[in-house]
């Protein structure tokens, strides 16, 4: 819930293209933002929330296309996550028709659930997009979205073999800073505070002890594994008192969440493939001390930012769904069974038009 992701790009399906136009991170109102973070809420609340969201996306996009006037064919719109309990249930909320309304197009929306019903994970659904991103790659490559949660799909002549999440990636982090600061900061800006504190071994024995560590794929996690109360515990763990013995967790966090997907690529991908790269998106790349980390576990295997390959790595999510769309509308099943688990290909998102 750091910002909402917007995307401008142009799509060609033949022969398949997409190019980035512009893209831009804007700030949810903080009356939703709190509102969204409160728990338990009422079957009225989650309502409210279903057009609270979907105005704010509304919002958000209107104020992307006065920097960037552009005439919109369609829109797809992944939502705001709000549950997500694995091959079970999955909720996004952000109510399509007010963007529909506002901006005079078709909406695809909604896009996980349809893979949950064959019985998928509905997670993660970008491997599809990252194969054709890279699909022109020679070498096995590793796309890895530092998102929230961390995730990563094996790339290898063009077809995505497979993909899962490992862990948290900025999560745990951005909660840790919010209780640090006492709601004042929510990031570790630039790594500083990870980068004043040592790694402490019976603390990163304690993370990696989490039983979705473990886990074989197909698996997804989202707050419901490493959210605020996984964050409290945590804390009840270490009992950091001092702002050294923050540091200190910062420290840690951080290398556990690199120290997560080397596992992952030790465990699932290395034993099958050799890769040529990593290449890395998401907000965790603008973290250096993360970064520095996975060079140093994943040597030499050089690590990238997803720019090199001339996608934003802020965007890379909101046009993830903006392909995803796209392909819906074209009548294209853009789930991969092998790694969500479904039982069969199905056409993902639903299409709203007014």
């Amino acid at each position: 819930m750091d910002g909402i992701d917007v995307c401008l790009c142009e799509i060609q399906t033949h022969p398949w293209q997409c190019r980035w136009l512009a893209g831009r991170t804007i700030p949810y109102p903080e009356s939703l933002r709190f509102s969204l973070l409160q728990s338990p809420v009422t079957l009225a609340q989650i309502a409210q929330w279903h057009r609270q969201i979907g105005e704010a996306f509304a919002d958000a996009l209107a104020q992307v296309l006065m920097d960037f006037p552009t005439e919109l064919h369609l829109i797809g719109s992944h939502g705001q996550t709000v549950y997500h309990a694995h091959q079970r249930m999955t909720l996004q909320l952000g109510e399509a028709a007010f963007l529909a309304a506002r901006f005079g197009c078709p909406v695809v929306s909604d896009f996980r659930i349809h893979d949950v019903a064959v019985g998928g994970c509905g997670a993660p659904l970008v491997p599809y997009v990252d194969a054709r991103l890279f699909a022109q790659v020679k070498h096995p490559l590793l796309a890895l979205n530092l998102g929230g949660i961390a995730n990563f799909t094996l790339v290898v002549d063009g077809q995505a073999i497979t993909a899962f999440d490992c862990g948290p990636a900025n999560m745990v982090l951005d909660e840790l800073a919010a209780l640090f600061t006492r709601g004042k900061v929510r990031v570790d800006w630039n790594g500083d505070w990870a980068r004043q504190g040592q790694v402490r071994s019976e603390w990163l024995d304690y993370l990696m002890g989490h039983p979705f560590i473990t886990q074989p794929p197909p698996k997804s996690a989202g707050r419901e594994q490493f959210g605020p109360v996984f964050v409290q515990e945590l804390i009840n763990h270490t009992n950091p008192g001092s702002p050294q013995s923050w540091y200190d967790l910062f420290a840690t966090v951080t290398h556990f969440t690199a120290a997560v997907v080397f596992y992952h690529y030790q465990t699932w991908i290395r034993p099958h493939h050799e890769i040529g790269e990593l290449v890395v998106s998401g907000g965790g790349v603008h973290n250096p001390v993360l970064m520095q980390e996975l060079k140093q576990l994943f040597a030499p295997i050089p690590v990238y930012s997803s720019a090199r390959y001339g996608i934003d790595p802020d965007s890379k999510e909101a046009l993830a769904f903006a392909i995803l769309a796209s392909e819906r509308i074209d009548g294209r099943s853009t789930n991969i069974p092998a790694v969500t688990g479904a039982k069969r290909p199905v056409l993902l998102g639903k299409i709203t038009e007014l």
